[in-house]
Parts: C-alpha cells; structure tokens; sequence
C-alpha cells in the first residue's frame, strides 16, 4: 500500500466527508423543518444525501480497478459489478423524484441486476481459467455434485465438467433473457392499464410477472449456489462467499423487499397521510425508491470490501492507458455472444425434441396399423359383419339391433364399460 499513498489520501477524505455529512444531516432536517419542506422534499433531499457518498465511493473504486488494470479477464467483470451501486442510487432517487416516470425508469434497475449476476458467474469462471486452464477437463474426472435437498428429488447430477458448467451459466443466462423481457411486458401493460404494481390479482400482470422474475432468479442463484459448491476450493484464494453475499444481499434482498412492501400496501399497513399527494401505489413504490437510496451507501462500502482494488495493484506491471480501459468497460460482445449461445441451444434442443416426438409418433403409428391390438380387432371384426348382414338382406338378431350393439360407436361405448376385451364372434 505505501506505493499508492494518492489511494489512502482519496479515502481519508471520503471518510472525512462522510462523517461531516452524518454529522450535520440532523441539522439539515430539522432546518428543512422550520422552513416547512413538504415531507417529500425532505425525503428526496436524503436520499440524495445517501445516493451522493454511495455513487463517489463507488466511482472512486472503479477509478481503482481501471487505473490498475492489470488482469482485463476479471477486472472487467469486478467493474461492471461495481456499477451496480451507482445505477441502483441514481435510478431509485430518479423514480423517487419523479414518481410519475418510474415505469420507465425501474426497468434499468432491474435490468441490470440481471446483468450483474452474469457478470460474477464469469468473473469465477475467469479465475478458474487463468489458475487452471482448460477447467471442464480439470473437473472431469470430478464426482458428480449432488444437488441440495430438496432438488435432489427432482433432478439427476449434472455431469461433472463440460455439462456441469455449461448447465449452470445457461441457469444465469436465463435469468438475463427473462429479465428484460418480463420488464418490457410489465411496460407494455402499465401503458394498457392492467399491469397493476402492487395488485396480487389473476387479471392483473404484476402477480405473473413477478413470480416469473422470481423463479428465474432464484434458479440462477441456484445455479451460482451449485457451482460455488463445486469449486469452492479452488475459488478459495479470491473469497468467492463475501463477494457473492454482496451481491446476493442486493439483487435478492431489494427484490424481496418490494414484494413485502407492496403486500404490507395491500393489507392497508401502509396508508397515505392527509398531507400527502401520494396515493396507496405511490407510497409503496416510493418507501421502496427511499430504502434502496438508504442502502446503497452501506452497499458501496461492502463492495469496496469485497472487491477491493489491492488485489490487483503490481507498481512493476505494464498496464494500457486509462482512457483505453475505460473504453474497454463498454465492450459487452461478450454478453451478446454468450446469450446467443444459449438461445441457439435451448432451439437446437427444443427442435431434437419435436424430431423424436414426431418420429416416435409415426413409429407408434406404424405399429398400431400393423398389429393392431386385440380390442380394435374384435371391434373391426363385429363392424365389419354387420355391414356385411345389411347388404344381404339378413335382419339383425335382438342383441345386433339393440341399442349397445350394431354400430362401431355402440361397440366402443361397451369397449369401455367392460375390464376386458371385446371378443370378434357373434
């Protein structure tokens, strides 16, 4: 650390900062009082208070990593991780301020914690890659992870190596394809109005949306869960639990939050006052916005924890310039290829399945016609004489003409009432 004094000199200062903030906020609030602020005012102006220490924090660490960029292969995954903060502060003071324009404005916000999750799923697979090449070979002769009670009820082990991971990144894969879609058909049916945030209705879209949301991101940090497990010793170096707390506390936690919020609206435990322009909606939807503001400050300093910069510090390395790297930052081909990957895949798979659907119903078809089985021969059979009977002239008998008999369907209606087969005789 003595070979990057400017680093100790940037944090001294934030400290100092911070705690001449939280030393005169009380006495913002109360002066924000006296000159009779709305209490909407008073909570945007602390939020923003909040969102200011989190987001400089935050940018500050980027800097860090950017400035000391000296493993590209995990250090771009650490920087856009540490985005999250940011985009989350912002977007929730945004949707605070302007309440009226948060459908367009969460989306963002929920978009990218999506993208976050991708990005430490990669960020461990790097790691493993640098420290031992080819991993699906390194893991192969591996026995296979069990999955955790109770999905080991459900699911077979995935085959340790090439099918584990590949299993695994398509889990979070699919969780940044779900994301912006259940995000973009939530916009969609805000604007018809009956999209219903908060409304745990079957003719609303909110309560199909989010549990969508939340089964495919619980599934992709099953997924994380499951590789952690499995490499867990070889991730040890890095301290790959912290990191994924951090994350997980979050993207899971904030998703969580909202949904009690909302339900806590729904019970009527969150009522609006008589000063207030807020409606049920709008109270829950900005308790949510205000909390989020709250604990990205906390957030940002865990991150900083987590991911901090000094793991990637060498004075001697040769490093590219900084606005090159800052350039690099925004290169997101790989996401681009790696979701093209798996929606080829998941089609090539769902076309081998229609193929041997298909082929197994033609083949069970092909069977029938050649050996049919005993029942539809004895129906065949009985149809067939009494066809025979009307073109010679031969009067049914009393048990021909009744109302069970004489027709194929009659037969079918006794095929189905007997335990056994139908005999071909008379």
């Amino acid at each position: 650390m003595a070979q990057f004094p400017m680093r100790r000199v940037f944090r001294g200062l934030w400290i100092l900062l911070t705690l001449c903030t939280f030393s005169a906020l009380p006495w913002m609030i109360v002066e924000l009082r006296k000159q009779h602020f709305s209490v909407h005012y008073q909570a945007w102006f602390i939020a923003g208070v909040f969102v200011i220490l989190a987001v400089s924090a935050s940018i500050y660490e980027v800097a860090m990593h950017l400035e000391h960029y000296n493993r590209p292969a995990l250090q771009i995954r650490v920087v856009r991780i540490l985005w999250m903060v940011p985009i989350y502060a912002v977007d929730a003071w945004l949707s605070l301020r302007f309440s009226d324009a948060r459908t367009y404005i969460d989306p963002l916000r929920e978009c990218y914690e999506a993208f976050v999750i991708y990005n430490f799923y990669c960020y461990l697979m790097a790691y493993l890659e640098e420290e031992y090449g080819d991993v699906d070979a390194y893991y192969a002769t591996r026995p296979p992870v069990p999955h955790p009670a109770p999905m080991d009820r459900l699911l077979r082990p995935w085959a340790p190596g090439a099918d584990f991971f590949w299993e695994t990144k398509r889990g979070v894969l699919a969780y940044v394809i779900t994301r912006p879609l259940t995000t973009a058909v939530g916009v969609v049916t805000n604007l018809a109005g009956v999209y219903g945030d908060g409304e745990f209705r079957h003719d609303r879209a909110y309560p199909w949306l989010a549990t969508v949301g939340s089964l495919s991101q619980t599934w992709a940090l099953y997924c994380l869960i499951l590789m952690y497990r499995a490499t867990r010793q070889e991730l040890a170096p890095i301290r790959p639990l912290a990191k994924f707390l951090v994350i997980k506390a979050v993207v899971f936690l904030t998703f969580w939050q909202s949904v009690g919020i909302n339900l806590a609206s729904k019970f009527d435990l969150l009522k609006p006052a008589s000063w207030s322009t807020y409606d049920d909606d709008d109270i829950a939807a900005g308790l949510q916005n205000f909390l989020i503001c709250l604990e990205m400050f906390a957030a940002a300093i865990a991150h900083a924890h987590a991911f901090p910069p000094r793991d990637y510090m060498d004075p001697n390395s040769q490093r590219p310039g900084f606005l090159k790297n800052v350039k690099v930052m925004f290169d997101v081909r790989d996401v681009v290829d790696d979701v093209q990957d798996v929606v080829t895949d998941t089609g090539d798979n769902i076309a081998d399945m229609g193929r041997r659907t298909w082929k197994q119903a033609k083949n069970h078809t092909a069977n029938l016609v050649q050996s049919p089985p005993s029942y539809l021969k004895g129906l065949f059979a009985r149809d067939a004489k009494l066809r025979r009977k009307e073109g010679e002239g031969v009067p049914y008998s009393d048990e021909d003409s009744s109302p069970t008999r004489g027709s194929l369907h009659a037969l079918l209606q006794r095929s189905q009432s007997r335990p056994g087969p139908i005999s071909s005789s008379p």
